[in-house]
């Protein structure tokens, strides 16, 4: 069988490299010239992408360890502490590492997938290339995906296959600062709750008095240039990047065709994080694969994500929606309890916190003042 797999983020070399271990043979192509590039993402991933893999990974892209976060919105704050809770990794360094032992053929955008039979043809920048099965792990841009919804949906376009599917898009901008001698860059995560900004904005201590900074909004530089005005935060940028992600849920198989990784919105819906999900859903693929049940893909993928996705995208809506009010006290709530999130909270599944919260009497009475009726807009 010739598996091709478009993409080789971590998604796709994971892929890989689990099929590698199977017995499967994969070719990987790649539209970038190289590996690990650009860098699109904030670098930041929970303790158990490197210690919850069927396949160990290398250690060696890790900077720096973080050991919880604290919380500002406007003048007051609150501290969440959680030993080894993440890494600071060094995203291309990550990628390169996922890809170690792979022939992946880079340079080679994908431009169209023809159907022949039941198989298909990849047309590439360089040669077409032909694959019994195809898995996208080309990120949010995915034209693998595309490939699936004009099919599926005779032809449709894909605006409509997004509304359809409930996905949308989000843009994401950060900065990587050399603080200025005098600055002393933070000793944790730091996390900026404001009005307007559907996300938040993060400073991320990476280590060497440099920090990431970055955010997740309508107008991403505007807000990063306003947040660093209003906090003087002084120093070099020296490097910039962006990129975008999709949250929502999507069919992920369809003839012979396997979606995977950001290509599948398999990104936690209040962070923006994708790595975890990611690789943990490469090894339900890989599996499936294995077992020659890639009908039974969505399904598994359903039962290990499913009800996860599906709170998160509810309070992904909510958040999105509350008022300056609503959200202050939604704030003063998770600073009066911040003993409890320290114990109960999980880095990769958020809603752990809510369902623990609904166990306690006093801190459930609390929840439904503040949210109201829109309770059951998150629990229903």
């Amino acid at each position: 069988m010739e598996i091709v797999i478009v993409g080789a983020g971590p998604a796709g070399c994971y892929t890989a490299q689990l099929l590698k271990n199977y017995g499967f043979k994969t070719r990987i192509i790649e539209e970038h010239r190289e590996v690990g590039k650009p860098v699109r993402c904030a670098g930041l991933v929970g303790r158990q992408v490197f210690e919850n893999t069927l396949l160990p990974l290398s250690e060696t892209s890790i900077i720096n360890q973080i050991n919880g976060a604290l919380f500002f919105y406007r003048d007051d704050n609150f501290q969440i502490k959680r030993e080894g809770v993440a890494y600071v990794i060094d995203r291309e360094k990550f990628d390169k590492n996922l890809s170690q032992g792979l022939e992946i053929e880079c340079g080679k955008k994908l431009i169209e997938i023809k159907k022949e039979g039941s198989s298909y043809i990849l047309k590439t920048t360089l040669e077409d290339i032909y694959a019994d099965l195809v898995i996208g792990a080309d990120g949010p841009s995915s034209q693998v995906r595309k490939f699936i919804n004009v099919n599926k949906n005779n032809g449709k376009d894909e605006k409509k296959d997004r509304k359809r599917e409930r996905v949308k898009l989000y843009v994401g901008v950060q900065y990587r600062m050399k603080l200025d001698k005098e600055l002393t860059p933070p000793s944790i995560t730091q996390v900026h709750l404001r009005e307007g900004i559907p996300f938040f904005i993060w400073i991320i201590p990476e280590g060497d008095n440099i920090i990431r900074l970055g955010v997740i909004s309508k107008n991403c530089r505007k807000d990063l240039e306003q947040f660093i005005e209003d906090f003087r935060i002084k120093g070099e940028i020296i490097e910039k990047l962006s990129g975008i992600f999709l949250v929502g849920l999507t069919q992920n198989f369809y003839q012979n065709i396997a979606l995977v990784g950001d290509a599948a919105c398999q990104v936690k819906p209040l962070t923006g994080g994708g790595i975890y999900y990611g690789l943990k859903s490469a090894e339900l693929l890989a599996e499936c694969i294995r077992d020659n049940r890639l009908d039974e893909y969505d399904k598994r993928l359903k039962r290990k994500f499913g009800k996860e996705i599906k709170f998160a995208l509810k309070a992904r809506k909510f958040y999105e929606e509350i008022n300056e009010k609503e959200l202050k006290n939604i704030f003063m709530l998770f600073k009066k309890n911040a003993g409890f999130i320290e114990k109960v909270a999980n880095f990769e599944n958020h809603s752990v916190i809510f369902k623990e919260a609904l166990k306690n009497p006093k801190i459930f009475i609390e929840v439904g003042k503040i949210l109201g009726r829109n309770i059951g807009k998150i629990l229903f």
